[in-house]
């Protein structure tokens, strides 16, 4: 259902620079029917999957072709060209692995939190369970000259009195104002979920 979900339309799009002055996308794909749930997905404008895997195939064909040119026309030494093939894949692998498409955030009260980060290859999923979800703040950081703000869940540990910070779309660095929806809406399911906790407690007593 989620799926489904995340192939609809978004019912809310809005567009602005991050911190960076990159442009975003932040869709906002809410589910129709009961139990409610969110996608927040933050992409890069303009930017599609396809074209990002045309380009990183692109490179490590550039990069084939400059370790075979290094090998056949430069007269350096053997260890020196096993050198530079070794730090060019170190370096092509990375940026596949590491290079970052899109962030989404799913929340579906009551049953989790889960935060995706999307790379050129790959993806890596981070999963809060709902009773582990303590409140979600918007953290100020500075940094240099710059003020920055990040979206930040706290998650319950197994110690009561401590919480582990867990930030959310640290990589796309979206602005307040994205935030700010995201935000919003999840205080809005957290206090939702506080009332109907309450309600349930007073009808055991």
């Amino acid at each position: 259902m989620i799926l489904k979900m995340a192939n609809q339309k978004p019912t809310t799009s809005l567009e602005y620079e991050n911190v960076n002055g990159i442009k975003l996308v932040l869709n906002v794909h809410k589910r129709q029917t009961p139990p409610d749930a969110r996608i927040f997905t933050i992409t890069y404008k303009n930017v599609k999957s396809n074209n990002s895997k045309i380009g990183a195939k692109a490179s490590l064909f550039l990069a084939i072709i400059f370790n075979l040119l290094a090998l056949f026309y430069i007269r350096i030494s053997l260890t020196a060209i096993l050198i530079i093939i070794i730090v060019l894949s170190f370096l092509v692998f990375f940026w596949f692995t590491h290079s970052v498409q899109s962030e989404s955030l799913i929340v579906i009260p009551t049953v989790c939190i889960q935060s995706t980060v999307k790379y050129v290859w790959g993806r890596e999923d981070t999963f809060v369970d709902w009773s582990n979800v303590d409140d979600v703040i918007i953290n100020e950081v500075i940094k240099m000259n710059r003020v920055l703000y990040y979206l930040t869940l706290l998650k319950k540990e197994d110690n009561p009195d401590s919480v582990r910070l867990v930030p959310l779309f640290k990589y796309t660095k979206p602005r307040l104002v994205m935030l700010q929806k995201i935000y919003s809406e999840i205080q809005t399911f957290l206090m939702d979920a506080q009332k109907e906790s309450s309600m349930a407690s007073g009808d055991k007593k």
